[in-house]
C-alpha cells in the first residue's frame, strides 16, 4: 500500500521526517521532485547519493541475477567520495575519470588506483554480506559526503539495493503539495500556523477556503482515512 502523510505546513512535517530517516523509511514527494527534503533519495540525479550506493553494490551477489562487474563508470560515482589519504593512489581520480566508462573493473586495475591496504580490506568486505561493503565505503567517505549517504546507505542496509530503485511507498508533503494525487492510506494532521489559525477563526471566505483545504486532504484517500490529534490549540476541528 501507498501511504500519505500530510500537514498544512512544511515544518510541520519535520519531526516526522526525521523519524522516517532514523529508520532508513524510504519516502518521496512524486508531486514536488524540485524539493531535495521531500525527496532525499532522488535517483533519477546521477550524482545522487542513492545512485553512488546503487553504483558500488552493482557487482555484489546480494543483487541476485543483476549482478554484473563493476564497470569505470561505477567506480567513478562511488570512488569520488571517497577520503584520498590512505584509500587511493595518488591520481587515481583522475585515471578513473580517463578510463573508458563501459570497461570492467578488473582486480589489476583496483591494485592500480587504491592503497593495499585499502584493497585487501574492500576484498575482505565484498566476499560477505552486502552490509559489510557499505560499511567499508561509508567509513572512507570524506567528513563532507557523510551526511548525504547516510540516509540511503541506511536505507540499502535495512532493506537491500532493490529498495533504492523502487518508488518510495511513502509520501509526505503538504496538503497543498498532493493537490490531484491520491495514496491508499492517508494520515492527515489537522493543526494550522497562525495565519491559516486566523483565518480559520473569521467567518466567510478565509474560513471557507481552509474547509476546502481539508476537503482536498480528506479526498486524497482511497481507502483508508486517519485523522490524526492536534498538537497546539491552533488546529482545524474535525
Amino acid at each position: 500500500h501507498t501511504v500519505m502523510l500530510l500537514a498544512t505546513c512544511a515544518y510541520m512535517l519535520e519531526p516526522l521526517i526525521a523519524v522516517l530517516r532514523k529508520n532508513g523509511i524510504p519516502f518521496h514527494n512524486p508531486f514536488r521532485r524540485a524539493n531535495g527534503f521531500w525527496n532525499p533519495i532522488r535517483k533519477g540525479r546521477s550524482g545522487s547519493a542513492a545512485n553512488r550506493v546503487l553504483a558500488l553494490l552493482a557487482a555484489h551477489p546480494s543483487t541476485g541475477t543483476t549482478a554484473q562487474p563493476w564497470t569505470f563508470r561505477d567506480l567513478a560515482l562511488w570512488a569520488e567520495w571517497l577520503a584520498a589519504k590512505g584509500v587511493l593512489k595518488t591520481g587515481a581520480k583522475t585515471r578513473i575519470a580517463s578510463a573508458t566508462p563501459d570497461a570492467a573493473v578488473s582486480i589489476a586495475s583496483l591494485d592500480e588506483l587504491l592503497e593495499p591496504r585499502a584493497l585487501e580490506s574492500l576484498l575482505d568486505a565484498f566476499e560477505g554480506d552486502h552490509r559489510r561493503l557499505l560499511a567499508w565505503w561509508q567509513q572512507r567517505l570524506t567528513a563532507s559526503m557523510q551526511s548525504r549517504a547516510k540516509f540511503p546507505i541506511l536505507i540499502a542496509q535495512e532493506r537491500g539495493a532493490a529498495a533504492l530503485e523502487e518508488a518510495p511507498k511513502v509520501i509526505v508533503g503538504t496538503i497543498h503539495s498532493v493537490k490531484g494525487g491520491e495514496a491508499d492510506a492517508v494520515f492527515l494532521f489537522p493543526d494550522l500556523s497562525q495565519a491559516g489559525d486566523a483565518a480559520y477563526q473569521r467567518a466567510g471566505a478565509a474560513r471557507d477556503a481552509v474547509i476546502r483545504l481539508f476537503y482536498v486532504g480528506v479526498t486524497r484517500a482511497r481507502q483508508a482515512l486517519y485523522l490524526c490529534q492536534r498538537e497546539s490549540a491552533m488546529a482545524f476541528h474535525w
